[in-house]
Order: structure tokens, then C-alpha cells, then sequence
């Protein structure tokens, strides 16, 4: 074999160990957030899934939401009260 193949094989076994190990890295966290979870896995995953605004927690059903349930995000709660994704504004 050349010296060039020698390589090129060395190469492509660095790569796979080191898209093993990130695949690693990667999945270890995710599986532990959805095992120590108070909530069901589905929850979690909604919950998750409703982090970027209000639009995708309406979408996976989680809007409105209270301080504590799958779909609260602080940052999602306008007015402070403890409700995110409440309708806006305020129906009476």
C-alpha cells in the first residue's frame, strides 16, 4: 500500500472516533434530562419543543402556561404574572 492510502485510512478512523464521541457527548445529556424529569417523557419533549415562543408552545399544546408546568418559559411571560403565552391582550 502507499504511503498516501496509509494515511487517507488513518484519516477516515480519526473522523469516525471523533464523530463517535460527539455523538456521545451529544446523547448522554439528552438521555439523562428525559430519565430525571418530574414529567412524563412526552411532557418533556413538548415542553422542550415549546422552548423558542409562544407560537410553538401553542403548536405542541402547551400555551397557556403556569410557573412550574411543561410549557412555562420566563421568558415567555410577558407581564410577570406566572403565565406565559397568555393571550395578549388580557381577555376579561
Amino acid at each position: 500500500m502507499s504511503a498516501r492510502h496509509e494515511r487517507a485510512t488513518k484519516l477516515r478512523c480519526v473522523i469516525r472516533a471523533l464523530i463517535a464521541i460527539v455523538t456521545i457527548l451529544i446523547a448522554y445529556p439528552a438521555v439523562w434530562l428525559l430519565a430525571s424529569s418530574s414529567w412524563p417523557i412526552t411532557a418533556t419533549l413538548r415542553h422542550i419543543a415549546s422552548a423558542p415562543n409562544c407560537d410553538f408552545a401553542r403548536l405542541v399544546g402547551l400555551a397557556p402556561a403556569r410557573r412550574g408546568e411543561p410549557g412555562y418559559w420566563k421568558r415567555n411571560d410577558r407581564d410577570g404574572d406566572g403565565l406565559s403565552c397568555e393571550p395578549w391582550p388580557p381577555m376579561r
